[in-house]
């Protein structure tokens, strides 16, 4: 079960259904589920969870991009100053202010009626209210980066959430 609350767009004064998490799962409780699924040991699964982001860090830094089939892709990115340039000549990493490493997650579906669907989100995937007093109550579990699309964080300070 996913969880959904509400916000008041300012800007359209219009409300609007906003993801919610409840709490989050590290790689721990992610390898023991993984364990329980196939034949592979508790140990073999941390190691290898534990050695992905180093050797994704290499590839990335050679060039490559990563994909893990039924996840998605991962690759950089840059930020650069507002401003471009006149030239291509004049074209140089002093115009990068940040590199970031992008995500395109993993699709399925046929394309014949262009219905494509993200492969993490569950076809039967049901959502439920959940309220502000529940969701203050679920807060302190959850990390503010994993909210829905909203980028404000599961802080509900000034948010504007109603019952």
């Amino acid at each position: 079960m996913a969880f959904f609350s509400k916000k008041f767009v300012k800007v359209t004064s219009k409300w609007v259904p906003i993801t919610k998490t409840v709490s989050c799962y590290d790689a721990q409780r992610l390898a023991k589920d993984i364990e329980k699924e196939c034949t592979v040991s508790y140990t073999d699964v941390i190691s290898v969870l534990t050695a992905i982001p180093g050797v994704m860090r290499r590839y990335l830094a050679e060039g490559h991009s990563v994909k893990l089939d039924g996840i998605g892709s991962f690759f950089l990115t840059f930020e650069c100053k507002k401003t471009g340039v006149d030239s291509a000549e004049e074209v140089s990493m002093d115009q990068v202010t940040n590199i970031k490493v992008q995500f395109r997650p993993a699709m399925r579906g046929s394309g014949v009626k262009g219905k494509f669907a993200n492969t993490l989100i569950a076809d039967d995937i049901e959502w439920t209210y959940l309220p502000p007093a529940k969701l203050a109550a679920t807060d302190a579990d959850s990390p503010t980066h994993l909210d829905g699309n909203t980028g404000t964080g599961n802080n509900t300070e000034g948010s504007d959430l109603v019952g």
